[in-house]
């Protein structure tokens, strides 16, 4: 299968990486550079409220495993056979870029685009046990660790010299990718922890780039935090501090920085900014929280996270980001990169606060807004995204920023040359089995999200080994079933997330009812003692909900899943050479049934008018419930007059999704009927924000 090549055929040996670099360090204390060894000594970021578990340690089963196997067995092991410049050996020897004159500083996009790919097919072949998949990460990241310059360098030549901006950027995308394979469980070949984070304080350390002005540069405190937490070298913690007051003191109130200035951040104005930008820079302080303690980091990022949720938010769980944040109509979409950068951004907080309302957003973008950007075979994903999406083709894309364009097709790689989305994609679901359980403070574990899964940590005061299998069809039903698996009896407390749509979550331990009230961080606590075969059951009751949004618009909602009409589609396909091929090509969708409805709801009681259906759940759909949801929701509507597909007044043949009709334009042509609404990841053209209808 092209690059993919036996297991350890490409693998740096550990003996070979560590002979590299003492030779490295051997040649930089010749240099008579700026940096000296000191004793690494890990310290805890004690201040974490909840702890990240080591990729791996969680493994997921059931529908979330065949969502995620799926993703593997398409573009997640395939994208660098298909589509530029996945195809070419950025982070692996090359230092050109097509188009663009050798030499050039600031063409770094390139080892941006593969970096995103790198660390989220890492991610996934750690919690799939994927050694195929990992072999073909591994030479990229392999290379560039054994690669290292004199003074700790680790990066392309391209754009070593620090100039212009984004110069360190790719460095911060791809070290992710770095700490994963070097914080999971045992994997065969793989560098050691130290290893890795030696590399890392080397080239920061050794570093002369700047790091607070340059555009998206200041990311990199995330990978000085890492890189501090298992060296306990103190310059490195005050080089990230130092990164952050400089970005505050030079560009943080510049909107292509991030529109980050405090005055605009503490008045929660609405964000000028690019969307990927403020996410990835955003949670900076959250994470400076964790290693300091020091209040005012966790004020303004509480403060920063508040803007998008006052002004943004779209239905799906993602903010209006094409590509800078915009308003909340039922044309505004999102970037697939913000599904990724803002659910990252949510685990920090997560881990910072404590507080389960993280990860009800974490879960409600991945549930809803990531299914739905992507083709639910895995071989097409859309760089913008939208909760009504009529259409959806080469020339259909209705936002401002690129409107007639490519965007909204369903592609491997939907912005060819701006490659991100077809990058960061993959790092969505491994990030969400990933972070499902976390560590407490006082050696606990809670449960942070929810699926078919199996954890193994250690708890309790001796740090016990445990296993606990969570098995369920959830979001799909209520019931989430615990089983606990231990060597002897050991006592430690178990926090379970009650999500915030849920008003009275019940639980039961070995079939009798527990009185456990939700704590102000929204979690229900257990602290007893545990033994094998103990049987944890919560029960998450959904209620349906009709949302308000702009020009009298409604949404239904059940639980963490929002509901949407499916519009059939008529899917023709193209290849475009050196961005698409036969077996992934670019898709394009046009409608091929009825979907201008309006909602016919009682007004003073909009929710009694939904109906509810579960079916029960077969082998097949228990494993790929986005291709037969098993949930469904009936909906009184009517057929609206004169509301078609928008055209181009210039080119009649050339149309777009349309915005709500005018209230007053609302007129029926029909009579009353049932709809049928579906999950939303198990749609790639839908109708989400209906028009109200007043008869």
């Amino acid at each position: 299968m092209g690059l993919h090549t036996k297991s350890g055929q490409n693998e740096l040996n550990r003996r070979e990486f560590l002979r590299l670099a003492l030779a490295a360090s051997a040649a930089l204390a010749a240099s008579g550079r700026a940096y000296s060894q000191e004793k690494s000594v890990p310290v805890s970021l004690a201040h974490a409220a909840l702890q990240q578990l080591p990729p791996g340690a969680v493994e997921p089963d059931g529908w979330l495993r065949g969502w995620l196997e799926k993703q593997a067995a398409e573009l997640g092991s395939q994208l660098p056979q298909v589509s530029w410049p996945f195809t070419d050996a950025y982070w692996s020897g090359e230092e050109n870029v097509e188009g663009v004159p050798p030499g050039t500083t600031d063409a770094w996009w390139p080892w941006e685009q593969k970096a995103y790919w790198l660390d989220g097919a890492t991610r996934l072949s750690i919690v799939l046990k994927d050694e195929q998949l990992m072999t073909l990460v591994r030479q990229s990241l392999d290379f560039t660790l054994s690669h290292a310059r004199d003074d700790g360098y680790l990066g392309p030549e391209n754009f070593r010299d620090p100039k212009g901006d984004f110069h360190r950027w790719p460095q911060n995308v791809l070290f992710r990718g770095m700490a994963a394979l070097a914080d999971a469980r045992s994997i065969p070949g793989s560098p050691e922890t130290a290893d890795v984070a030696e590399a890392l304080r080397r080239h920061f350390l050794g570093d002369t780039a700047d790091y607070g002005s340059p555009t998206r540069n200041v990311t990199n405190v995330e990978g000085m935090i890492w890189c501090y937490g298992k060296t306990g070298d103190a310059r490195l913690l005050e080089k990230a501090e130092d990164a952050w007051k400089k970005y505050q003191a030079t560009v943080a109130d510049d909107p292509g920085h991030g529109d980050l200035g405090a005055m605009r951040v503490f008045a929660a104005t609405p964000i000028n900014a690019h969307g990927c930008t403020y996410a990835e820079t955003m949670k900076l302080p959250a994470i400076l929280y964790l290693a300091t303690g020091k209040p005012e980091y966790l004020a303004f990022a509480m403060a920063a996270e508040r803007r998008i949720f006052d002004h943004h938010m779209l239905v799906d769980g993602i903010p209006s980001t094409t590509e800078w944040y915009r308003t909340v109509t039922s044309l505004d979409s999102h970037e697939t990169c913000d599904i990724s950068d803002h659910t990252w951004s949510w685990g920090y907080m997560l881990m910072a606060t404590g507080d389960a309302v993280w990860a009800d957003r974490v879960e409600r973008a991945c549930f809803n807004a990531a299914p739905g950007a992507i083709r639910n075979d895995w071989k097409g994903l859309q760089y913008f995204s939208c909760p009504n999406q009529f259409l959806a083709t080469l020339n259909s894309d209705h936002n401002v920023m690129s409107h007639g364009g490519r965007m909204m097709a369903y592609q491997p790689n939907p912005g060819q040359r701006t490659a991100c989305c077809g990058g960061n994609v993959h790092r969505v679901l491994p990030n969400f089995a990933i972070r499902m359980w976390m560590k407490t403070p006082d050696n606990g574990l809670a449960a942070v999200l929810y699926g078919p899964s199996r954890v193994e940590a250690a708890v309790g005061a001796d740090n016990q080994p445990i296993s606990i299998v969570q098995s369920t069809h959830y979001p799909f039903e209520e019931e989430i079933r615990l089983s606990v698996e231990t060597e002897r009896p050991v006592a430690f407390p178990l926090l379970l997330r009650a999500p915030g749509w849920c008003a009275q979550p019940r639980v039961t331990l070995n079939g009798a009812e527990v009185k456990v009230a939700r704590n102000a961080d929204g979690f229900l606590r257990i602290e007893r003692t545990f033994k094998s075969g103990d049987r944890i059951t919560l029960t998450l009751p959904m209620q349906a909900r009709v949302t308000d949004w702009p020009q009298e618009g409604v949404a239904v909602e059940h639980g963490p899943l929002v509901y949407t009409l499916p519009i059939q589609a008529n899917w023709t396909t193209k290849v475009e050479p050196k961005y698409t091929t036969s077996d992934f090509p670019s898709w394009e969708a046009t409608p091929a049934s009825p979907w201008s409805y309006g909602l016919d709801l009682d007004p003073a009681n909009p929710e009694k008018s939904v109906e509810f259906h579960r079916k029960p759940l077969a082998e097949n759909e228990a494993l790929d419930p986005w291709v037969e949801p098993p949930t469904s929701i009936t909906v009184p509507a009517r057929l609206i007059a004169g509301w078609d597909l928008q055209p181009n007044p210039d080119d009649p043949n050339q149309k777009f999704t349309s915005p709500l009709p005018d209230v007053s334009a609302r007129k029926t042509a029909g009579p009353a009927t049932k709809i049928t609404l579906v999950p939303y990841g198990a749609t790639e053209l839908r109708l989400t924000i209906f028009p109200t209808l007043r008869t």
